[in-house]
């Protein structure tokens, strides 16, 4: 045994690339092949025979350490009865908590009779427990429970209640899900639901083995418009044992159907099984630019990524919101690890001669290693969103901005609601982008909150919610943002990530006030707006400073748009006089006059900093005259009125 391993070790690297690869018994001992740390490529089909059951080396072939599987063109079917054995973690998991899967592997005939080659279907009986302790080829079948809950016995048991498929385009809505039991029901290509083991807060990681026949070829996953202003979504995943590589899936002809890939992520540090106590939803990615240079790992063209702002939902599609879930720092999803499931979202318009399918094919299929930039397991960071719990200190901030070269140009931005429910969005730019929608630029809106904010775009009468806007810069632009308000709100608009920013300044225009305060700069305060009932979808707007859509072009230089810009606030808690000039205006001086004219502050040369403040300690109660000359020789006058105990 120990030879035919050292050998099959020795073959990977020095060739591991068959036209066609059939593993079997050697004079009635197992024989198996090891790939570690590597790629195995076979052009044609696999034929695997069947170890002894049970033992150690019951799979044929072993993936492991991020060594993968990768077949060629020819689209062959596998056979045999023999196993290819892929591992995958989840390593904040519990008896409550939620992934979304797709197997890499089908039956291969163990527990079913007179099955054909090709692609079968995946089901909980193909689910195996690793045992390290006893040899990295060791595993045990899983147990199953009919119970509400997952168990950490020996071996694991998972519960078969929590086991579904979602096949066909839809909603939310609970009847769109179909249970998978305890048998062979999820078919190849298509992803399933599965909870976790054991009960923990958040939990703990636990690796899942796939045993069985592994997929090949190309699936075809149908996917439908939004329908009823409401987006459709369809369970699906990576099906093979290697990554695949999803700026190529989306771009290849066939897949013009596709809008943009929804992950599904949840609150796994609460206890609950319950729609109506189990906060959850989903993150929104979209690929940008077709990365045409031929070199997927040079960190070009990873897309763009939004969090999800976590709701309940009701049997029947309703939600509420939840005062939980600040968004995500993950973005790595252009190249989705191994039974990584996700949903696929049809676009807003279908091509009447398209078919109503996106397709996953071999030739989306790359070695590519989990962990690299680009591909990791969803396994999202939770935080709590509350202005009083959260932990500012890991924010990215306007004031920050990234310098990573290869990242697409891009403004995030986070519309905090009643300091809870945290909304993420992204403004993306590109030369191939337009103000319309952009397939592979616009990424559709995941939720329908009651109170929420989204990008509208679209034809003035059939607009639609996206959190992804893809656009190309242009100075002295204006890109409407929507605020939905269900209940009278405070909104607070911070942009927390700049990425190799095309603009300078940027700004919050709103059309009514007719005011324009400024996002991004050291030190800038956030925008907050306190907003009534209703919907807003043509009010504000972000503005890199110019005229594009025919609103009026501002002149920030003007004397009213220093008046109404720059602010005063006399704290006399703390006893200082406060000014704030967010469009950082250069400032010549700054004098305080009493009332009876004698100057009692006088600061010269002050700069352009968004923030001042001159301590009034010393001075008597009473009114006093604030005056500010900037280097246009704008004068701002102020009356501030000092209490001083």
């Amino acid at each position: 045994m120990k030879n035919l391993l050292l050998f099959s070790i020795f073959l990977l690297t020095t060739a591991n690339i068959f036209a066609q690869l059939r593993v079997r018994k050697n004079s009635g001992n197992d024989t198996y092949i090891y790939v570690d740390n590597t790629v195995l490529f076979v052009e044609q089909e696999i034929s695997l025979g069947r170890n002894t059951p049970g033992g150690n080396t019951e799979a044929s072939i072993y993936l492991r350490n991020n060594g993968q599987l990768i077949q060629g063109s020819s689209n062959s079917n596998n056979r045999g009865r023999g196993q290819i054995s892929v591992q995958q973690n989840t390593p904040v998991t519990n008896a409550y908590a939620y992934y979304y899967w797709c197997s890499p592997v089908g039956d291969s005939g163990y527990l079913t009779t007179g099955q054909g080659g090709g692609n079968k279907n995946f089901g909980v009986g193909l689910l195996y427990e690793p045992q390290p302790g006893t040899s990295e080829t060791a595993a045990q079948q899983v147990a199953t429970t009919s119970g509400l809950n997952g168990l950490t016995t020996s071996p694991i048991t998972v519960s078969t209640r929590w086991l579904y498929t979602f096949e066909s385009p839809g909603t939310e809505r609970e009847g769109n899900y179909t249970a998978m039991g305890g048998g062979l029901n999820a078919p190849p290509g298509f992803g399933f639901t599965m909870k976790g083991v054991g009960e923990g807060n958040p939990g703990h990681d636990q690796v899942y083995e796939f045993r069985g026949r592994p997929n090949n070829g190309s699936f075809a996953i149908p996917v439908a418009a939004p329908s009823g202003g409401e987006s459709q979504m369809t369970l699906t995943g990576n099906p093979y044992p290697s990554a695949i590589d999803l700026n190529k899936l989306f771009y290849d002809t066939g897949n013009e159907e596709l809008n943009s890939i929804w992950y599904y992520d949840e609150d796994r540090t609460v206890p609950s099984h319950y729609y109506s106590t189990k906060p959850f939803g989903y993150g929104v990615w979209v690929p940008g630019d077709e990365d045409v240079d031929g070199d997927p790992s040079n960190g070009n063209n990873m897309g763009v990524y939004t969090s999800t702002p976590f709701k309940y939902y009701t049997s029947g599609g309703g939600s509420s919101p939840a005062n939980t879930g600040t968004p995500s720092s993950d973005q790595n999803k252009r190249f989705a690890p191994i039974a990584q499931g996700f949903m696929f979202v049809g676009k807003n318009t279908f091509n009447p001669s398209a078919d109503g399918f996106v397709n996953i094919r071999n030739s989306h299929r790359i070695f590519y290693k989990e962990g690299d930039p680009g591909s990791v397991f969803h396994k999202p960071v939770i935080n709590n969103s509350s202005e009083e719990t959260a932990d500012r200190s890991t924010w990215t901030t306007g004031s920050s901005i990234a310098s990573t070269n290869n990242r697409t140009p891009l403004m995030r931005l986070w519309a905090i609601f009643d300091k809870a429910v945290t909304r993420d969005m992204v403004i993306a730019f590109s030369d191939d982008a337009t103000d319309g929608y952009d397939r592979g630029y616009d990424g559709l809106s995941a939720q329908d909150l009651h109170t929420d904010a989204y990008f509208p775009i679209g034809p003035d009468n059939d607009r639609l919610p996206y959190v992804i806007n893809g656009t190309n810069y242009e100075p002295e632009k204006y890109i409407p943002i929507a605020f939905k308000i269900r209940n009278t709100s405070l909104v607070e608009l911070r942009l927390v990530e700049e990425v190799n920013p095309p603009y300078e300044r940027a700004y919050l225009y709103d059309s009514v006030e007719n005011t324009y305060k400024q996002l991004n700069g050291t030190n800038i305060a956030r925008v907050t707006l306190t907003l009534t009932p209703g919907t807003y979808d043509d009010r504000f707007f972000i503005f890199f400073r110019g005229n594009r859509r025919g609103l009026p072009v501002p002149d920030i230089n003007s004397e009213n748009a220093l008046t109404t810009n720059v602010s005063f606030f006399q704290n006399n808690s703390i006893k200082q006089l406060e000014i704030r000039n967010p469009e950082a205006h250069s400032l010549k001086s700054a004098s305080v006059y009493d009332m009876s004219g004698k100057l009692v502050i006088s600061e010269r040369n002050l700069g352009d900093n968004t923030n001042y403040s001159f301590y009034t300690g010393n001075l008597s109660s009473g009114v006093y005259l604030v005056k500010l000359i900037t280097e246009n020789d704008i004068v701002i006058d102020y009356k501030a009125v000092v209490h001083n105990k």
